[in-house]
């Protein structure tokens, strides 16, 4: 159309051309955020592993399976998942790699349940690292690099699976016993005592690190094992319990728990459950702090040990990951049930399948759920 047209037909309906160029381009740009809303609440009701097979599909649907809005919504309509990660230590290199589970979403479980790389998560060198998750996050704290204590906390969002840097803690430490509790980022001990500040606290808001407790009067062996059960973080050494209540801001020494549990633990609904003799699961629940329940399950693989397995709550059931040899890891898992009358717990195997096959002698560090 020519600029004479184009000035008739302005004539004609009252508006100027570039009005009307201007309200067309508006028509477009809300018709695309239009579209953008469809699609984010059709993607949110996708299982999470279709999603990199959706990004395939054009350079849209990549920006909107990496977009944030995505996860807002399946958080409004309920459809989060757990989604299992595992951080795998080779004991050549020493370096931690992580895994996560069930990204390949077709066939059956034994084709499509395996243990894939995520290359974009950091490696990590050395050893002692403690390794927590929240939310959606994992939290990567201290360790110990060529025989140094390190002080860098590093936080890995697995819904982009980006990674970003906390503030440097007060005091380097290795394998100390890490919570969040409160909206507060909690590390207890792993430094060198004594220390004005063997417990120190992260706050969010002001994006500092405080110093909380000294270790004074208490006598503190080597950490084995941790958990946080109530907002409190139970620190098990190989000779000890400690309790630390930041509510109270101290430790109180539990006697209840004795050395069944400094080899691998999991709470689950104020129950926490461990390895107890082969092929037998030890559950004890903290809160009457009686009522010992020991049950062995059929079906159980004979190679699940506290020494080369790994407990993780996945959703409410109790998932174990295990060197099944050298070089097989394996996964397991099981249903819990309480008895309503009498609070009788107890487990149904579910399955139990290999999931990754590594070509070196390795450690599983850590298993850790997410919720996306």
């Amino acid at each position: 159309m020519s600029r004479s047209a184009a000035s008739s037909v302005g004539s004609i309906t009252g508006e100027s051309p570039q009005k009307k160029l201007l309200q067309s381009a508006s028509s477009s740009s809300s018709l695309a955020i239009l579209h953008d809303e469809i699609a984010v609440s059709c993607f949110a009701r996708v299982p999470r592993c279709y999603y990199p097979a959706i990004s395939l599909v054009c350079r849209n649907f990549r920006r909107l399976m990496a977009s944030p809005e995505i996860y807002i919504e399946r958080s409004v309509i309920r459809r989060t998942e757990n989604i299992l990660y595992v951080a795998i230590r080779s004991e050549a290199t020493k370096t931690l790699s992580w895994y996560t589970l069930n990204l390949k979403p077709f066939g059956t479980i034994e084709i499509s349940h395996r243990l894939v790389p995520v290359p974009s998560f950091p490696s990590i060198p050395g050893y002692g690292t403690t390794i927590i998750s929240s939310g959606s996050e994992i939290y990567v704290i201290g360790g110990c690099i060529d025989g140094e204590l390190v002080s860098t906390v590093s936080v890995i969002d697995c819904r982009s699976h980006t990674c970003r840097f906390l503030p440097n803690m007060k005091e380097p430490r290795k394998c100390a016993a890490v919570g969040l509790i409160d909206g507060k980022l909690y590390v207890v001990g792993g430094c060198n005592a004594p220390s004005l500040s063997w417990v120190e606290v992260f706050n969010f808001k002001k994006r500092t690190w405080e110093s909380v407790l000294s270790l004074d009067n208490v006598d503190m062996d080597e950490q084995m094992n941790f958990f946080v059960m109530n907002d409190k973080i139970y620190r098990i050494g190989q000779n000890t319990m400690f309790v630390y209540d930041p509510k109270k801001g101290r430790f109180e020494e539990d006697l209840a728990l004795g050395r069944l549990w400094f080899n691998e633990s999991c709470p689950i609904d104020n129950v926490l459950y461990g390895f107890y003799c082969m092929n037998q699961i030890l559950a004890y629940d903290l809160v009457v702090g009686m009522g010992t329940v020991f049950w062995g399950l059929e079906g159980l693989p004979e190679g699940l040990q506290s020494c080369t397995g790994r407990m993780v709550n996945h959703g409410g059931r109790l998932a174990i990951l295990f060197k099944k040899s050298p070089t097989e890891i394996w996964r397991t898992e099981i249903a819990i049930e309480r008895a309503e009358e009498g609070g009788y717990i107890s487990g149904k195997f579910l399955w139990s399948n290999h999931v990754l096959t590594l070509t070196d002698s390795f450690i599983i560090e850590r298993a850790l759920a997410v919720t996306v």
